[in-house]
């Protein structure tokens, strides 16, 4: 059957502190499994270094539409899994092991330095704060804007 991760995670990238293109990401409700339409949806912007992090199970996406500005869109995406068989080696593909000792450049972006004021660097990591997600009334909605009275799958 469909296996999900406990957590998934969403990380907008970016260089400095670029507007990021595309639309908001959303997270709904809905489980693949279901066979009624989302009831309660979830929006957060992008926007850089921003980290959204939710139940592995529910359907995500990005919102149609070109959203702050045109350009390319980079996300790196983390699950959190209960049980998952780990490849060993540090070659292309899921499920591996984080470099340990000697870090590739794509890794040593995502490791915290252990004592920064250490090194002479400011702490990057002190305007970080939590954002709140933007509630959604509804999930669906007809082309007019009205709100989706039927629950059900729509017919394809």
């Amino acid at each position: 059957g469909i296996r999900n991760p406990i957590i998934s995670t969403i990380l907008y990238i970016a260089d400095g502190d670029e507007e990021i293109a595309g639309g908001p990401s959303m997270v709904t409700n809905q489980k693949l499994s279901d066979e009624k339409l989302a009831t309660k949806g979830w929006m957060s912007s992008p926007k850089p270094y921003r980290l959204v992090a939710f139940d592995g199970k529910y359907l995500h996406g990005v919102v149609p539409g070109k959203g702050i500005r045109e350009g390319r869109r980079v996300t790196l995406m983390f699950a959190f899994w209960d049980d998952i068989k780990i490849r060993r080696g540090l070659g292309k593909g899921s499920a591996r092991p984080f470099p340990k000792n000697v870090l590739p450049p794509w890794a040593s972006q995502l490791v915290k330095p252990e004592d920064s004021h250490a090194r002479g660097a400011s702490n990057q990591y002190a305007n970080c704060k939590a954002a709140e997600p933007i509630v959604l009334d509804r999930v669906y909605e007809t082309l007019g804007g009205k709100a989706w009275k039927k629950h059900e799958m729509p017919a394809y």
